[in-house]
């Protein structure tokens, strides 16, 4: 199996909960199997002060692609064993940016960016 290249799109603190995102490249292996997704984007929370994990709740991404001023469509994005993830799929190169909308299991909603230069 190819092995999986990470991309760190770093982390960021919002009310008391750390997210850190990442994207996967899956290209090859999703190309395989007929998908046009290209990339699996990932965030896992966890409590700023304790370190702790945040696995409950309710996440969604809007990406917006580079050189658009608008976020596409809401992406649920599903819990899977500490992280949440959807498969995503990004063509274009430049800027993108990812917002990540939650409500975890405190009920209070956040919001967090992410930024990563597609090249």
């Amino acid at each position: 199996a190819g092995r999986t290249t990470s991309i760190m799109l770093g982390e960021t603190a919002e009310q008391g909960v750390k997210a850190m995102a990442h994207l996967n490249d899956i290209g090859a292996v999703m190309a395989k199997m007929g998908e046009k997704e290209n990339y699996h984007f990932m965030v896992m929370f966890a409590d700023a002060t304790s370190g702790a994990a945040i696995t409950g709740g309710t996440v969604a991404l809007r990406i917006t692609p580079p050189g658009q001023e608008k976020a596409g469509e809401t992406i649920a994005l599903m819990g899977m064993g500490g992280h949440f993830g959807a498969d995503v799929h990004l063509t274009a190169k430049g800027e993108y940016a990812f917002t990540v909308g939650s409500k975890l299991a405190d009920g209070t909603k956040r919001e967090f960016q992410f930024k990563y230069v597609m090249k």
